[in-house]
């Protein structure tokens, strides 16, 4: 017996709009919300975008089952003290599926194709609240049909010490129909919260993301965990509920100077295979 993946299925279109984003966020299983400080913002949190590094570019590529191949590449820089602008470009696509008539040989193949891009402002209220919005065109063609539209993520965080809250909601918009059929945007929310921890040469941070898609998705429990050494090595792992088929994340990262290099692995259950993520980050 097979279950689907998607949250809300029966409900929502754009499955694609609910992947992550970064090898960092994956391994620690996209307890992100409160804890992204980079580029990846853009998937996120837009209100974390003027936390951590000042500007950053992130890109990364993803393989998963059935040949899914997803690529994403943003980036973000401050405008002023208060003001954190970011872009970002988020694209998934399958290759090569058959055509059939009737039973026998394809006649032909085409590929499926989706993408969200847009832009990002997060604003700093005080040293401790932060505000985001981001705003972005969400496309996606099956065959020869297409449909278009746009969308919007709202988030905030607030930050003090070593805590960090974030609450998130994304994808409110409305999309064009696809040949004859209407889809809703998967509109989600996600809470979370982290701590952060420094001891002499080693940095630990630990994160708690609910995920929930509104219109017939489960309640997800993301949790995950980073050790850091010297700033250099980084491990990393998590636990997702509530899917069928997966649970389990992990990771490894490196960082030299302005550069940091990332890789995440998901083993899927029931013979999907499994997910290799890699991510390129630059600071500056």
């Amino acid at each position: 017996m097979l279950y689907a993946q998607n949250d809300g299925a029966g409900n929502t279109g754009l499955a694609f709009l609910k992947l992550g984003a970064g090898a960092r966020s994956i391994a620690m299983g996209e307890a992100f919300s409160s804890v992204t400080d980079d580029a990846t913002a853009f998937i996120y949190n837009p209100a974390r975008l003027s936390s951590g590094l000042k500007s950053n570019v992130s890109l990364m590529h993803n393989e998963s089952v059935q040949d899914l191949k997803t690529d994403f590449i943003a980036a973000k820089f401050p405008l002023s003290e208060k003001f954190t602008l970011g872009v970002g470009l988020f694209t998934t696509s399958i290759t090569g599926i058959e055509i059939r008539n009737i039973p026998g040989a394809p006649v032909d193949k085409f590929d499926s194709r989706n993408l969200s891009t847009g832009i990002s402002l997060g604003y700093k209220i005080n040293k401790n609240l932060s505000l985001g919005v981001t705003g972005k065109y969400v496309f996606e063609k099956i065959y020869v049909d297409e449909a278009s539209g746009l969308a919007f993520d709202f988030g905030t965080n607030f930050s003090k010490d070593n805590y960090s809250l974030a609450v998130v909601v994304s994808n409110l918009g409305s999309v064009d129909e696809l040949k004859n059929q209407s889809s809703k945007l998967p509109t989600s929310v996600r809470i979370g919260g982290s701590y952060r921890l420094s001891k002499d040469k080693f940095n630990f941070i630990l994160g708690l993301d609910g995920f929930k898609v509104l219109d017939g998705g489960s309640f997800h429990i993301n949790a995950g965990g980073e050790a850091g050494y010297k700033d250099f090595v980084f491990l990393r792992l998590g636990y997702q509920t509530e899917y069928d088929n997966k649970g389990l994340t992990t990771g490894i990262g490196f960082k030299y100077k302005s550069i940091n290099i990332d890789y995440a692995f998901v083993p899927y259950n029931s013979e999907f295979g499994s997910s290799n993520t890699f991510s390129l980050g630059f600071n500056f």
